[in-house]
């Protein structure tokens, strides 16, 4: 017997999720952070809305904080409103998306997937996350010794949620070779605990995804975003056959308003990514097209 599933995987859609107005049909959704521009108590609440009206649609919703939904909480555990606890263990957003299952460092057996969710923590950096954001910050929550938790990925995970990707996977920074906002530290834990599915966001300019020829090891694909009114596509670098993953995407949604010097919306579409396995196997997955959202 063969079992089949569909993913669904959005990411940094910073409050623009309403103009989705037709979504594919799937088994699981998952979102990959930036769900909100600020983290505030309106984006929140209208994110988790939003995600209870798709309920009807999906038998099961995961999602993982992005730096962008950390924005509010930080400011308030700065004045020592919030307990350092509710920002360390992700309780500080899980009380306020109650219509996801919400994956803080943690993971999930679903449909027979093991699905583990390395959600954003608050103190890493935008543009380097293996580096500290804030010491302020890393001293008010006790955290002694900077670490970035990518190393509790657990061996052999079927998919994994990050908000930024690998180092030198769709990492390029605006239309440059230059990597940005990507973690050497994930690389090395994805070479050790071979996850066969990587799902992440951050430069929305690198949107896109890579698939692994399983004959040779080599990755076909590439970026998607295109940058109008010229629409070329921005560069990125190959993926080394090092990488075990079966699928690598990052579906950061929203446009990149500097490079096309345009307000916000979302350039791009859900992501379905197919799931197969003969009874007694292991799972096998690949990228199937969707329209382009409009």
């Amino acid at each position: 017997m063969t079992e089949r599933l569909r993913l669904v995987h959005l990411s940094d859609t910073h409050g623009c999720h309403r103009s989705l107005k037709s979504m594919p049909e799937g088994d699981i959704l998952l979102h990959s952070g930036d769900f909100t521009n600020s983290g505030t108590d309106g984006e929140l609440a209208d994110f988790n809305n939003w995600l209870g009206e798709l309920r009807r649609i999906y038998k099961h919703i995961i999602v993982i904080p992005g730096n962008h939904d950390w924005g509010k909480g930080i400011s308030r555990f700065s004045r020592g409103d919030i307990p350092a606890k509710d920002m360390y263990d992700g309780t500080y957003l899980k009380k306020r998306l109650t219509n996801c299952t919400m994956l803080f460092h943690e993971g999930i057996v679903v449909e027979g997937l093991n699905i583990f969710g390395s959600g954003w923590d608050c103190w890493q950096s935008a543009g380097s996350p293996d580096k500290r954001y804030s010491d302020s910050v890393t001293e008010q929550l006790g955290v002694k010794a900077f670490k970035v938790r990518y190393s509790l990925i657990p061996p052999n995970s079927d998919v994994v949620l990050t908000h930024c990707p690998p180092r030198n996977i769709l990492d390029c920074v605006e239309g440059s070779d230059s990597p940005w906002g990507s973690s050497q530290l994930l690389v090395e834990e994805l070479v050790k605990k071979a996850p066969k599915v990587l799902l992440f966001g951050h430069l929305h300019e690198q949107r896109g995804y890579f698939q692994k020829n399983p004959s040779d090891g080599s990755f076909s694909g590439g970026v998607e975003y295109v940058v109008p009114p010229k629409n070329w596509v921005p560069k990125t670098k190959p993926v080394s056959k090092k990488i075990p993953c079966q699928v690598l995407s990052n579906n950061a949604m929203l446009n990149h308003g500097r490079m096309d010097k345009s307000s916000s919306y979302l350039a791009g579409s859900p992501r379905v990514i197919t799931a197969q396995r003969v009874s007694g196997g292991g799972w096998n997955f690949g990228v199937q097209t969707y329209p382009v959202a409009k």
